[in-house]
């Protein structure tokens, strides 16, 4: 069953007008004061009141049905990122160094395209039985966003039982929803490894013990966990992206620090990456004669979609785009704070295909990044569509 109401065009302009505004004007993590203004202020032209929470940043608010049922929340992101935009847009970025280079202000214009057609099926004669909670989340990319939400105790207000939410894809054509049950999105580890050895004269290296060399046969061999330690059908990455070492051309130093990511895309393999990486690192520095010191620390679990959610997503979007537009979503190893939400309830995350065939495609955190406004609307069917399926499906 596809829904009856769908969004007028004099809609779909005030939704691109409402992201083009974002877009003029990007807020980096916990510092979106006023894009929580304009969300806010949206919501009121439209006749919804903000819920009252005690939010640093962000907005939450809810549609309610005329009969009680379960309740669902769709979440979007609203933080941009330290980035000066390339773009050359007419509604580029007015703040220096600052864009939405991942897409948030496109998440937040779909997810507004959803409530605004919640809100029209609330008031309508065959209004749906339950609650629709539409999160605005911040700091999605500081990576704790979620736990703002989650922390001010209103899932547990709402009796939400399940939560949906979507990303922009560039890499996917646009006018194509991509889901995945399991794994889409991958861990997100730190470490950092400090290496001590005996510093000396670059010409006497037989009376030192060199950590640059130390922490060189580190980063080499810590691709030996990835290709021989691991499944090849698993998917792991160890990425050192920082070396710290030395003063002088003519000094041997006394240590050396390392700092790098490990990305996991299954649960199973995260513990094994870890305890392997620490294995390796100190028995290398021991081998050398040096000593090693690490830290390391569990930033996000991966985004690991429910099964039911996903097909009641899927089943969405096919109804919104048709059967043909509808794929398998490719994974990442990237990470989303939304894994932060599925500890706590069912989830399903999914791509919403934005990548035009003209032009480079740029990725995302790219100064020249750009969406497909066209899938505002798209997007916020889709997100409507499986959010009253499912309370249509959990309605007692």
């Amino acid at each position: 069953m596809t829904l009856a109401v769908t969004l007028e065009p004099a809609q779909i302009k005030q939704l691109i007008e409402f992201r083009r505004d974002l877009h003029r004007h990007p807020e980096l993590s916990l510092e979106e004061f006023e894009t929580t203004k304009r969300i806010a202020k949206f919501l009121r032209h439209h006749g919804v009141e903000p819920l009252a929470y005690p939010l640093r940043t962000g907005v939450l608010a809810a549609i309610q049905g005329r009969h009680p049922g379960p309740a669902i929340a769709v979440r979007a992101d609203i933080d941009a990122l330290p980035i000066e935009e390339q773009t050359g847009l007419e509604y580029a970025s007015t703040i220096p160094g600052k864009m939405h280079a991942c897409g948030h202000d496109f998440h937040t214009a779909s997810v507004m395209a959803a409530l605004l057609q919640t809100q029209a099926l609330a008031q309508s004669e065959g209004s749906f039985a339950g609650t629709v909670l539409f999160v605005f989340q911040p700091a999605e990319e500081a990576g704790n966003g979620a736990d703002h939400i989650i922390d001010s105790g209103v899932f547990d207000d709402y009796g939400v039982s399940a939560i949906i939410g979507a990303h922009n894809n560039p890499l996917l054509e646009t006018g194509h929803i991509g889901v995945r049950t399991g794994g889409l999105m991958g861990s997100v580890d730190e470490f950092r490894i400090v290496v001590r050895g005996v510093g000396g004269h670059a010409a006497i290296p037989d009376r030192t013990i060199d950590p640059i060399v130390v922490a060189s046969g580190i980063v080499s061999g810590l691709q030996h966990i990835v290709s021989r330690r691991v499944s090849p059908l698993d998917s792991v990455v160890v990425t050192v992206g920082m070396f710290h070492a030395g003063t002088a051309n003519n000094v041997i130093s006394s240590e050396a620090i390392l700092e790098g990511t490990v990305r996991c895309l299954g649960t199973h393999t995260r513990a094994p990456a870890e305890e392997r990486l620490r294995k390796f690192v100190l028995e290398t520095a021991r081998a050398y004669g040096a000593t090693a010191e690490i830290r390391y620390e569990h930033v996000l679990p991966g985004v690991v979609n429910d099964a039911a959610i996903s097909d009641v997503v899927r089943e969405a979007a096919v109804r919104v785009v048709g059967e043909a537009k509808v794929v398998e979503a490719e994974p990442t190893l990237g990470g989303e704070d939304f894994a932060l939400y599925q500890r706590k309830l069912p989830g399903c995350f999914f791509w919403v295909g934005t990548g035009r065939e003209e032009g480079e495609r740029y990725g995302w955190h790219h100064p020249q990044f750009v969406v497909d406004e066209e899938m505002i609307s798209v997007a916020g069917q889709v997100f409507t569509e499986a959010a009253q399926t499912y309370l249509r499906q959990h309605h007692e």
